[in-house]
């Protein structure tokens, strides 16, 4: 079975994609699984872009949104491991400016579970400026916290992306986007498959997004969750999102363009025996990175959430429709619009969901739940 799909499984969830992008459910979609670090599910279907109706293919690129928030969290994690940082220094310790206006005491444990204060994305930034990735780390230094660091979490929907990233630039010296292509991608063989910065040869791989916009458009300005990620800067309101202007910058919190094996694969690295040999971090430092930190209302979704975090990672849930199942020793990341990578350590399986229709609150109708649990079901016969 070595990098090949199993042919049972293969068929079942490729006749359920089928199904959801020819009913119109969706518009393209891959899905991918690996089980005891072997590549079980490998499946696409549907159209890159309801206008050009170019078919998804196996290397088709995803924007993945906050799915690869799991990404960044696990570069913080390998330089941990590697003896660069601790989870309880504080990130001015190698960042000085960051403590400017009330942050010097914030540590990288408070920003990788959502208690660092600063959700809030700057005032009046544009576009332009969260493409730059220099003027975006001189905004964040200027934020002040909008509650005590460490007393409360809420989702830091943007802001996590830069506040890590320039933390592991400092700490390793290299940009961040090299980090991860040599220390993950290159390791793992899909430096093809995951960018953050995606070059010119890579552009016409880019699926475009589309379908319903964030269910709290309409909510007013002064709310957190508006601040955190004003109307202007939303994805479907600002078509930026399907430009390469947008595919060629790095949003650690939101931009990757991924394959769904690429990320189901990375997510298969870090745990059991890893995949084909590679383990990106060792079984003590993965425990302390999944270790549930909080697990209490979230201050920016109003505290009508309360989403069970780790160190960067989201863990399963048994409160609510989760792709991730109700086991509080999974964790992954989810992504706007419905898509998700997360690992099984306990089932010893990997998963990833990848799309390019937005949808939202159908709950164990989402097509990452209902993909996931069938994959489940039939890895639950190998447990």
């Amino acid at each position: 079975m070595e990098n090949q799909p199993s042919s049972d499984l293969q068929q079942t969830i490729q006749a359920m994609l089928d199904e959801l992008t020819e009913s119109g459910i969706e518009i393209g979609l891959q899905a991918a699984a690996y089980y005891q670090g072997k590549l079980i599910l490998n499946a696409h279907s549907g159209v890159m872009d309801a206008l050009t109706r170019k078919p998804v293919e196996s290397d088709t690129l995803f924007v993945s949104m906050s799915s690869c928030k799991g990404i960044t969290a696990t570069v913080i994690h390998m330089l941990t491991q590697a003896g660069k940082l601790g989870y309880d220094d504080k990130v001015a310790d190698y960042w000085p400016e960051f403590a400017a206006n009330g942050k010097a005491d914030i540590t990288i444990r408070q920003v990788l579970c959502h208690e660092a204060g600063i959700p809030q994305m700057p005032n009046n930034v544009s576009m332009d400026t969260v493409l730059d990735w220099g003027a975006m780390v001189h905004e964040i230094e200027q934020l002040s916290p909008v509650w005590e660091p460490g007393t409360k979490t809420g989702y830091h929907g943007f802001t996590f992306g830069w506040i890590l990233g320039e933390l592991a630039e400092r700490v390793d010296k290299r940009k961040f986007a090299q980090i991860v292509q040599e220390e993950i991608c290159a390791p793992l063989g899909i430096s093809h498959e995951l960018y953050f910065g995606v070059p010119d040869a890579a552009e016409s791989r880019v699926a475009k997004i589309s379908g319903e916009e964030l269910p709290w458009i309409e909510m007013p300005d002064h709310l957190l969750i508006k601040r955190m990620l004003p109307t202007h800067l939303m994805p479907i309101t600002n078509s930026a999102w399907n430009e390469s202007v947008l595919h060629q910058a790095v949003l650690p919190s939101a931009n990757a363009c991924i394959t769904a094996n690429a990320l189901a694969r990375m997510y298969a690295s870090l745990i059991g025996d890893g995949v084909d040999g590679i383990r990106l971090l060792n079984s003590a430092q993965l425990e302390q990175a999944t270790l549930l930190q909080t697990k209490e209302p979230d201050e920016v979704f109003m505290g009508m959430v309360a989403i069970p975090k780790a160190l960067g990672y989201w863990l399963g849930n048994n409160e609510s429709a989760s792709a991730m199942g109700d086991r509080i020793h999974t964790f992954g990341h989810t992504g706007m619009g419905g898509m998700i990578g997360f690992a099984d350590p306990k089932r010893h399986f990997s998963f990833a969901l990848l799309k390019n229709r937005f949808s939202f609150n159908r709950g164990d109708q989402d097509t990452d739940v209902l993909i996931a649990n069938k994959v489940r079901e039939w890895i639950q016969v190998f447990n």
